[in-house]
């Protein structure tokens, strides 16, 4: 139960609706019964003091009609609270849920793929609604109504009490063996969910991929092993349920089973009154309908418990060492003093050191694999260094919040992504402040302003889901623009002339030229010939720092940086010749 203690801690700030929703609840209960303890005095004037008259029967009739509205209007009523109370606390945790993953390393989150955190995100904290619309403010009045009937019927005859709970007990019987075999199955379906989530969410995002690769096969019975895989899962606990659930569907809720015949050979045998056994009977009666419902309850306790637990294992994973010193760096030189870093125990960053100067261009090459990007990363703190420290103008990044470091910081991926809002907007998150004119002005500085403008709304123009209505190159100019407008003293360019044409590449250098004054630029690139003019380069291979200096220094001292630069001037030179074949114009 301690999972349902935690949804309780996140919804304290709406307790006072939670309490008000259980006891209106509990009333509407208490208001079910009423009706059948009406029809017992009925039934009694009619049959022992034959007293029955037309308005006696009248005002009967409207005291059922009223408890039957006030039943209703009551649960109405705090079911309204439970939801006002359960959805605020969702919109808590799912905000703290978000704030959460901006403090994870980028690894985990990585590792645990986006299908995982979209069940987290949207299905277990989902699921946080039965606990507190439902299960709290229903399930304790339908166990609290059942009690008190039980008291009552043992203070009437302990014998008629014993024989309503018989059948109530056969049902829950068969609910327990439910649970106990639910719970074995329940990591497997659950594992099953998740993959299958991840599964979808690959198998669509790399749509076109697939087409272009012809690879729709493989890809597709990997989609389709997940599906099956949790339909197998599925279909197993629902076999192992259905006998179970047609037991305590049919017993449970016949709670005079026993008490009707047994009680009606004591009243013969002249060991119990008539109007004790009515009296049974209906009470009894008047319990059924919450005894189903909070049988309805216990299957999914354990389900809402191990949702809880892995929402828990989020909210209590391990966060960024982060603490705040308040010191403000003295320049913006970058130093990597010693790094060691290590992704699923392996290193692929080794004893790294080198200085990336104020006012100066530092590029980082090597092949792929080496460690560039994840150079990069550990700087803009995707994840803490295992050894070593990374340090901005004297001050551990450790020691600066991640709001200040994104601000000292403006990092361009090589991996873009646009929001589904304007193109003006996009480029805007780069700061979120800025007037029109500062926005179009950064656009301009990376070559975005022709191609926007030639848009049906121009700047106003939707950038569709994740950018889908912009090409390659598109995206990357304007998360290019959103940097520009940044105006941070850092810069990271990560690849970010990747999806550039040869023209527009050139025109995006130049702009970028203009913004190293004062600044620290850090270029990462596979075209060597776009970092000639570097004030250092960095040269990875396999992690290590291999060597340092300046293009023609590296020329003569390295033969590892040689090779690359004659394989870059190569594919440079490369050039298509169509022999023996012939060639259609249009």
């Amino acid at each position: 139960m301690s999972g349902i203690k935690n949804v309780l801690f996140y919804a304290k700030e709406y307790k006072n609706k939670i309490y008000l929703a259980f006891f209106l609840i509990l009333f509407s209960v208490i208001a079910g019964i009423v009706p059948y303890l009406l029809t017992y005095d009925i039934i009694i004037n009619f049959v022992e003091n034959n007293t029955v008259t037309p308005t006696y029967l009248l005002v009967m009739a409207a005291g059922v009609a009223f408890f039957l509205w006030l039943r209703s209007f009551l649960h109405t009523k705090g079911l309204e609270a439970s939801h006002e109370a359960a959805y605020d606390t969702l919109m808590g945790m799912r905000t703290k849920f978000a704030e959460k993953m901006m403090k994870l390393p980028l690894g985990n989150i990585s590792e645990r793929g986006t299908g995982s955190y979209k069940k987290n995100f949207v299905d277990d904290i989902e699921s946080i609604e039965l606990i507190l619309a439902h299960l709290i403010p229903e399930g304790l009045p339908y166990v609290i109504a059942p009690i008190i009937v039980y008291i009552i019927l043992f203070i009437l005859d302990w014998r008629l009490a014993l024989l309503s709970i018989a059948s109530g007990l056969i049902g829950l019987v068969a609910v327990m063996l439910m649970i106990r075999g639910g719970v074995k199955k329940m990591k497997n379906y659950y594992g099953s969910a998740q993959k299958m989530n991840s599964t979808i969410v690959e198998y669509i995002s790399g749509m076109e991929v697939i087409k272009i690769f012809n690879r729709t096969t493989s890809s597709y019975e990997k989609y389709v092993s997940s599906v099956e895989n949790y339909k197998k899962y599925t279909l197993d606990w629902f076999r192992d349920s259905w006998n179970y659930m047609a037991v305590y569907g049919a017993v449970l809720p016949c709670t005079i089973l026993f008490l009707l015949p047994v009680g009606t050979l004591f009243y013969i045998e002249g060991t119990l009154t008539l109007p004790t056994l009515v009296f049974a009977l209906l009470l009894s009666m008047g319990i059924g309908v919450p005894l189903i419902k909070l049988v309805g309850f216990l299957p999914l306790i354990p389900q809402l418990q191990y949702k809880v637990e892995q929402l828990e294992n989020t909210f209590e994973g391990d966060e960024l060492k982060i603490t705040d010193r308040g010191i403000a760096p003295e320049n913006y030189d970058v130093r990597f003093k010693n790094v060691t870093f290590a992704y699923d125990k392996k290193d692929v960053i080794k004893d790294v050191s080198f200085c990336a100067k104020g006012d100066s261009v530092t590029a980082i090459v090597g092949e792929s694999g080496s460690g560039k990007s994840t150079l990069a990363k550990l700087l803009v703190h995707f994840w803490d260094v295992k050894e070593g420290e990374i340090v901005i103008g004297g001050v551990n990044i450790k020691n600066i919040s991640f709001e200040k470091l994104m601000n000292l910081i403006s990092y361009v991926s090589q991996d873009t992504f646009l929001f589904n809002i304007s193109i003006m907007e996009n480029i805007r998150i780069g700061k979120p402040g800025a007037t029109s004119e500062e926005v179009i002005a950064a656009a301009k500085l990376a070559q975005c302003h022709d191609f926007i403008m030639a848009m049906e709304n121009g700047y106003n123009t939707n950038a569709g889901d994740a950018g889908n209505k912009l090409s390659g190159g598109e995206k990357q100019r304007i998360t290019i623009a959103r940097a520009i407008l940044k105006n941070a003293p850092i810069i990271i360019l990560d690849e970010a002339t990747a999806f550039t044409d040869p023209e527009n590449e050139d025109k995006i250098q130049d702009a970028l030229n203009q913004l190293t004054g004062g600044k620290t630029l850090i270029v990462i690139a596979h075209r060597l010939s776009t970092i000639v003019e570097s004030d250092n380069i960095i040269l990875m291979d396999d992690g290590n720092l291999l060597m340092q200096g300046t293009h023609e220094e590296l020329l003569k001292r390295s033969d590892t940086y040689k090779s690359l630069w004659d394989s870059h001037m190569e594919s440079m030179d490369w050039d298509i010749n169509v022999k023996g074949g012939s060639t259609c114009l249009m």
